[in-house]
């Protein structure tokens, strides 16, 4: 017996066009997840199935034959375009790969295409449709010998599905193998739809309709309710959960959606709790009020809500694709043991510097003043002997010069004194620097004139740097007071590409460099060559008798500065 499509009327025309109503909402709610893998192909299925229900119903309302073959055409077009997006669906999901599917998928497209248009222009062709017959409003097509192909096609396409779900379980473990599992039980609800709409006569609806209306709620609710099918979003979860971080999230009412163990445990014993206000997390943890009402991104520390422990809050604002503002998370990061590290840290890079400074300062006494009270000692015993002797005259000339170089002394240390205040000070580099040359003006009348680079600014060296350039230049005003005889000492410094070029120029009497490398009392030049070499800048002398004397140094920015193009060398004039 040949088969057949009848078209009979349909009396709950309602109850269908409400369920051709379910299936596009079903689209549309799916549409949301589109960026997820497999989602559009899935409202493709979803849209196949409403105009399918929906051809049915216009068919069997149309008046004519010419409007009912029209709308019949619509339900032979659906099914094939179903189970097509399905075999898509399932290649996509699985991310089965290889040239055999490969081959396979353009042979089905090309099936498929073939099928559709030999439907769409049968009027002329003949080959889909056999016998047509029309008793009052009901339709009776017989099929032809393509009709016989498209089912034998259909069925073949859902066997491949199956196929590539039996593989996919087959080649998967633990989740990925469960999604398989459930993945494959989805077609069965429209086997079974198809074999009751042929076996039993339903008044209120079509079981083959029902069947696609179960299947098309089943993958909605287990592919995109409870994210079967995707990986990620339950890795998300797992990860959320065993984080150590504490997560919060707040809707954009104002409502506290969500928290993990790491903040509820973040608020032990406190009234915190999902569903509540956040205001009541506010009222708990006061630093919490610093968060902007309107979710822009922020970042603090504080301590923690029942006094224990450093966290770094951070929020960060929840968005669609779209741009539209669902909300906000609060990402509590536990800090305290990092500032504990960093406390031992700069403890103990404190004490390093103490240490280091300490020696450099031991060996500046040693070599410096520490000479003097040798000098000192000889010269008193030589006073007492010429006291014995009863040569006063000598002893009192003796005296004299004991008394100035007691007083050189006390200026040195002094100033050796006001040097490391300065450089203790909480203030930049080029302040102190300021400080230091006008307090060195108003106390030994020496004019200076100080010229800093616009582009100086604080961070521009680090703190040891900056430490020992202060040094290095109170090192070279200290040899300006005591042996230039100078009127007037420039100090400019200005950036140059990666470098910073520091001078320091007097008018005085200079020196023959070949001498002051060997002569005694000369140890300050070799202080400042130590300390720039520490820093790793490069250090220049350049002096002749009655000229006066320059000191150059070129110190290397830090790495993240080197990097900028700082050539505007444009200064600004100081006069101290």
């Amino acid at each position: 017996m040949p088969l057949v499509d009848l078209f009979i009327p349909i009396d709950n025309v309602i109850l269908y066009l409400f369920i051709t109503a379910i299936f596009e909402a079903l689209a549309v709610y799916l549409f949301r997840f589109r960026k997820t893998s497999g989602a559009l192909l899935l409202v493709f299925c979803q849209i196949c199935k409403g105009i399918w229900i929906l051809a049915k119903v216009f068919c069997s309302l149309s008046p004519d034959l010419p409007n009912k073959l029209f709308w019949a055409k619509f339900t032979e077009w659906m099914p094939i375009l179903l189970i097509y997006f399905w075999f898509e669906f399932i290649l996509e999901v699985s991310q089965q790969k290889g040239r055999i599917l490969t081959g396979i998928q353009y042979i089905v497209r090309g099936s498929v295409l073939s099928l559709l248009l030999i439907i769409g222009f049968d009027n002329w062709l003949g080959w889909y449709w056999g016998a047509i017959s029309l008793d009052g409003q009901a339709l009776t097509i017989g099929f032809g010998p393509a009709a016989y192909i498209t089912m034998i096609f259909c069925y073949t396409l859902n066997l491949v599905c199956l196929a590539l779900s039996a593989r996919w379980i087959y080649c998967t473990n633990g989740l990925r193998r469960q999604q398989a599992i459930i993945l494959s039980v989805t077609p069965l609800f429209n086997f079974i739809g198809s074999i009751l709409g042929y076996t039993l006569e339903i008044q209120t609806v079509s079981p083959q309709v029902l069947g696609l209306l179960l299947s098309g709620f089943y993958v909605t609710w287990v592919f995109y309710r409870w994210r079967i099918y995707s990986i990620l979003p339950l890795a998300q979860d797992s990860v959320t959960r065993t984080m150590n971080d504490g997560l919060m999230i707040i809707d954009k009412k104002g409502y506290i959606v969500g928290m993990n163990p790491a903040v509820k445990a973040i608020f032990k014993d406190l009234p915190v709790d999902i569903d509540n206000k956040f205001e009541t997390a506010v009222a708990a943890w006061s630093v919490l009020a610093q968060i902007d009402s309107k979710h822009s991104l922020e970042v603090f520390e504080a301590v923690g809500a029942n006094g224990r422990g450093i966290y770094q809050i951070q929020t960060l604002p929840l968005t669609t694709p779209q741009g539209n503002l669902l909300g906000k998370t609060i990402l509590f990061k536990d800090i305290t043991e990092q500032k504990r590290d960093e406390a031992k840290i700069i403890d103990q890079e404190k004490a390093l510097s103490i240490m280091t400074e300490r020696e450099r300062l031991g060996r500046e006494l040693h070599d410096g003043n520490g000479q003097l009270w040798s000098y000192i000692n000889m010269q008193i015993e030589a006073a007492r002997s010429l006291i014995e002797k009863k040569d006063l005259s000598k002893a009192d000339v003796l005296l004299e010069k004991l008394a100035d170089v007691t007083q050189d002394m006390h200026v040195d240390i002094r100033e050796s004194i006001t040097g490391l205040q300065l450089t203790a000070a909480q203030e930049g580099i080029w302040q102190m620097l300021k400080e230091y040359l006008q307090w060195f003006e108003e106390n030994y009348g020496i004019q200076v004139q100080l010229k800093l680079d616009r582009e100086l600014a604080a961070g521009l060296l680090s703190q040891t740097t900056e430490v020992q350039l202060l040094r290095i230049v109170q090192e070279a005003m200290t040899n300006v007071r005591k042996s230039a005889a100078a009127c007037h000492v420039r100090v400019a410094v200005r950036v140059n590409g990666g470098v910073v070029n520091v001078l320091v120029e007097d008018d005085g009497c200079g020196f023959d460099l070949t001498e002051a490398t060997f002569k005694k009392g000369s140890f300050g030049l070799q202080i400042m060559k130590e300390r720039a070499s520490e820093i790793g800048a490069q250090f220049h002398i350049e002096s002749k008798r009655g000229i006066g004397t320059k000191i150059t140094l070129q110190v290397p920015l830090a790495s993240d500065h080197s990097k900028q193009e700082l050539t505007d060398n444009r200064g600004e004039e100081l006069k101290i």
